[in-house]
């Protein structure tokens, strides 16, 4: 036994010696040709930087690359004590190096103006805002110049309060520094007329970190009057006419001689202001409820908050466009083959009254333009500027079997409503 650790320690002494004599070697000829590269981008830079008396933002941000690519590593485990120093000397090199960048651009930090808007001939129609985050120690440079006078607004968003405004010029070139960081606005106005501008807005700042601008998002969201920078936009009020969907049996007109009625009549309240009658006509075969009865009214809103804040052409209240059109298209109703009726739009009680007690004496006046035979389910929009009550009237002309009627009803009004954009940072 003693025999046996005697001879293990003895092997494991050996190798622990030729460990330590494994020959070292010098640099090979890939990493002789890295350090060679890196050395020669070490002296171009160190060339580069004695010649620097000026320097303006792209020089150096151009230089801050630089920096990020003068790294260097070797294996010291492998190379010989030469080799070794001779790295070690090239990665002092490259640290002081960057030290020397960092010290260049920091002295020249109050000639460079970091860029936040640089844009040449733009047509401005509206009202433009360029926001942009400052930090407290920096300062703000406004250049715009335009052909027709025009209004420039600063404000601090975040305290909204407005800091500067110039009215009635075509050139504006100012500065301001800055006592608080928040973001900032810079707004221009082009007047009644769309006009051409070049537009320039930068800042100075007293660290290195702040030469990268920080990203300001924007989004647009539902304001009242009098918010802060808040808009006024042409929109609608859409009004709920009956609380629950009107419900109702067309019988067949054979069944109808001996019980019930083949015709109905729903009168509409319009209220005051409305332009537009919006309904949803559910028609089946089928007397059962759905479960998408009376949401008519709850996704139009829905449809319509959405449809706005993507900026989708407005509302006109005289033609069968824009944005009504747009999500009445969006819910109609599932058509059942076997289910139609007629539908007829009556503007007057005593002519609805007729209709619906069949009575003949005399011609039925009805709107014609708006009254549907052969109708399945669907939407549709019905002028009603100027009417207090519109009167639909329903006809089942089958002869044995029942219709059964869902009716949902939205008043249309033109109101005034108000938006404002949010900025905020990541």
């Amino acid at each position: 036994m003693n025999k046996f650790i005697k001879n293990t320690s003895f092997f494991l002494c050996l190798l622990l010696v030729v460990g330590c004599l494994q020959i070292k070697r010098q640099l090979d000829e890939d990493e002789l040709e890295l350090y060679q590269k890196t050395l020669s981008l070490a002296r171009d830079v160190q060339r580069s930087l004695r010649r620097v008396t000026s320097l303006d933002y792209n020089q150096a941000t151009q230089l801050l690359q630089l920096s990020e690519q003068l790294n260097y590593t070797y294996d010291p485990f492998s190379l010989d004590s030469a080799s070794v120093a001779k790295c070690e000397e090239l990665q002092h090199r490259l640290e002081r190096l960057q030290d020397d960048i960092y010290t260049t651009v920091t002295t020249h930090l109050s000639e460079l103006y970091v860029p936040v808007v640089d844009n040449v001939d733009c047509l401005v129609e509206k009202k433009v805002t360029y926001p942009v985050y400052l930090k407290r120690g920096d300062k703000l440079y406004v250049k715009i110049k335009c052909k027709s006078p025009a209004t420039v607004k600063v404000y601090n968003y975040d305290s909204r309060s407005t800091l500067k405004t110039f009215s009635g010029r075509t050139n504006f070139d100012f500065s301001m520094p800055i006592e608080n960081s928040a973001i900032y606005l810079v707004e221009f106005n082009p007047g009644s007329n769309a006009q051409y501008a070049d537009f320039a807005v930068a800042y100075t700042t007293t660290t290195i970190e702040r030469l990268t601008p920080v990203k300001v998002n924007e989004r647009t969201v539902e304001a009242k009057q009098g918010d802060f920078l808040a808009w006024s936009s042409p929109g609608i009020e859409m009004i709920k006419i009956f609380d629950e969907p009107r419900k109702f049996t067309l019988r067949g007109q054979l069944k109808a001689a001996f019980s019930g009625t083949y015709r109905g009549i729903v009168p509409i309240q319009v209220p005051a202001g409305a332009t537009d009658i919006l309904y949803s006509m559910r028609i089946s075969t089928n007397e059962a409820d759905r479960s998408s009865d009376g949401e008519f009214g709850e996704n139009m809103n829905t449809s319509y908050r959405k449809v706005k804040m993507l900026g989708l052409p407005v509302y006109e209240s005289n033609k069968s466009s824009g944005i009504i059109k747009t999500i009445l298209g969006d819910y109609t109703p599932l058509r059942e083959e076997d289910a139609y009726i007629n539908m007829y739009v009556f503007n007057s009680a005593s002519h609805a009254k007729k209709f619906n007690d069949r009575n003949t004496n005399g011609n039925i006046v009805y709107d014609i333009n708006h009254s549907i035979m052969g109708m399945q389910s669907s939407t549709g929009r019905i002028p009603a500027k100027g009417k207090s009550v519109i009167y639909l009237g329903f006809e089942n002309e089958r002869t044995r079997y029942a219709n059964y009627v869902w009716v949902e009803v939205l008043a249309s009004k033109p109101i005034k409503e108000y938006f404002k954009t949010e900025y905020y940072l990541n």
